[in-house]
């Protein structure tokens, strides 16, 4: 009875760490797109992006030839990854 109850007992508190634990899970990040792009073109992505989605970014200026831009979605957060020393545009989506 007590072997019975041990048992139950754990598969309850696996149940409830998952249960806490898928939210943060799925809230990861998700890169949609990574491609070879100068780090002008992809400034232009940005733009693109802000006028197509009516949306002004928050722009953080890593570095001379890094940016990132992050816009607020309803459901969550679309960023832009300007890479130049590498050459590289990344889109990312981040859902709530």
């Amino acid at each position: 009875m007590k072997e019975l109850q041990k048992k139950s007992f754990k598969k309850s508190v696996v149940g409830i760490v998952t249960l806490l634990i898928a939210p943060l899970v799925s809230a990861e990040e998700t890169i949609i797109q990574k491609e070879k792009l100068s780090f002008e073109r992809c400034l232009k992505v940005i733009a693109t992006s802000q006028d197509k989605l009516s949306i002004a970014p928050e722009v953080e200026d890593v570095s001379d030839q890094r940016r990132v831009a992050v816009f607020t979605l309803v459901d969550g957060t679309l960023t832009i990854t300007c890479d130049g020393m590498e050459g590289n545009v990344t889109v990312s989506t981040n859902t709530n």
